[in-house]
C-alpha cells in the first residue's frame, strides 16, 4: 500500500504518512538543517527519497532510503534557477520546479548538471511549486492562481486540463498522482491540510486530513509507491526463457 512523503518547513522534515491518506505518521527524517533549513520538496525512486533545499544552497538532494541521515550525492542548481521549490522522478531523469523563473526543467538522471529540456510557464503561472509524473504528462501546482495543471508531456506548452481549487486551500503546494486520484497538499487559510482529489481533475473532493498538529509549514507531497504513479512502460523488461 502507498504512503505520501510530506516535506514541511517548520521542523525542517520530510515525514511518511501512512496511505492514501491518513494523519497517521508513520516515520520522519532527521532534521535536515545541516543541509537546508527549508526542505521544499520531495519524492520517491523506489529505493531512496529525493528532495529540495532552496533557501540556503538551492540543491537538490537525494537522501538513502525512508529515511536515513546518509544523503547520496546532492547537485547545486543555483545557477539555474535560485528558487527550487519541489522535485520527482520519472524513472530516469528528475523534473523540478524553478520559482525565480518560473520554469519546469528536467534534470539528467539524479543527478547531473545536464538539464535536458524546460519550459517556461509564466504565462499560465507565475508561482509554479509541486510537480510530478503520471507516466505520459506533467501535474503541477500554481500557487499563484490556485490552481492545479497538467501539462502534456516533458514538457510542452500544451495545458491538457486545469482545476480551480482555491475554494478548497487557496495555498496549494505539492501535487501528485496515484494512478486515479490527484493527491495534494495546501497550506492556506483552511490550515495543513492533505488532499485526495478524483482523477485529473474533477471537482469531487474525495478525502481530506489535516497535518497541522505534525508540521504547520506544509510544503510538496509525493507517493512512495512509483509503480502506481509512473507504470512501467510496456516492453520495458522482457521474459527470459529457460531451456533445459
Amino acid at each position: 500500500m502507498a504512503n505520501v512523503i510530506v516535506a514541511g518547513n517548520q521542523n525542517d522534515k520530510l515525514y511518511l504518512f501512512s496511505g492514501v491518506i491518513t494523519s497517521t505518521l508513520k516515520t520522519s527524517s532527521p532534521a535536515l538543517t545541516a543541509y537546508d533549513s527549508i526542505p521544499s520538496g520531495c519524492s520517491d525512486d523506489g529505493t531512496n527519497t529525493p528532495w529540495v533545499g532552496y533557501f540556503d544552497v538551492q540543491k537538490l538532494f537525494l537522501m538513502s532510503g525512508q529515511f536515513s541521515s546518509t544523503m547520496k550525492t546532492s547537485e547545486d542548481v543555483s545557477s539555474i534557477d535560485t528558487t527550487p521549490a519541489d522535485c520527482s522522478w520519472d524513472r530516469t531523469n528528475t523534473p523540478w520546479t524553478g520559482r525565480t523563473a518560473d520554469k519546469l526543467y528536467l534534470q539528467s538522471g539524479q543527478f547531473t548538471s545536464t538539464v535536458k529540456d524546460s519550459e517556461d510557464v509564466s504565462a499560465i503561472d507565475a508561482n509554479p511549486w509541486g510537480i510530478s509524473y503520471d507516466g505520459t504528462n506533467t501535474p503541477w501546482t500554481g500557487a499563484g492562481d490556485c490552481k492545479l495543471y497538467l501539462t502534456s508531456g516533458q514538457f510542452t506548452s500544451t495545458i491538457k486540463d486545469s482545476e480551480d481549487v482555491s475554494s478548497i486551500n487557496d495555498l496549494p503546494l505539492g501535487h501528485t498522482w496515484d494512478g486515479t486520484d490527484t493527491v495534494w497538499t495546501g497550506t492556506g487559510t483552511q490550515g495543513e491540510r492533505l488532499y485526495r482529489q478524483s482523477g485529473q481533475f474533477t471537482s469531487t473532493l474525495k478525502q481530506n486530513v489535516n497535518l497541522g498538529s505534525t508540521d504547520t509549514a506544509i510544503q510538496s507531497c509525493e507517493l512512495d509507491d512509483l509503480n502506481a504513479r509512473v507504470p512501467v512502460a510496456p516492453g520495458a523488461y522482457k521474459p527470459v526463457i529457460f531451456f533445459y
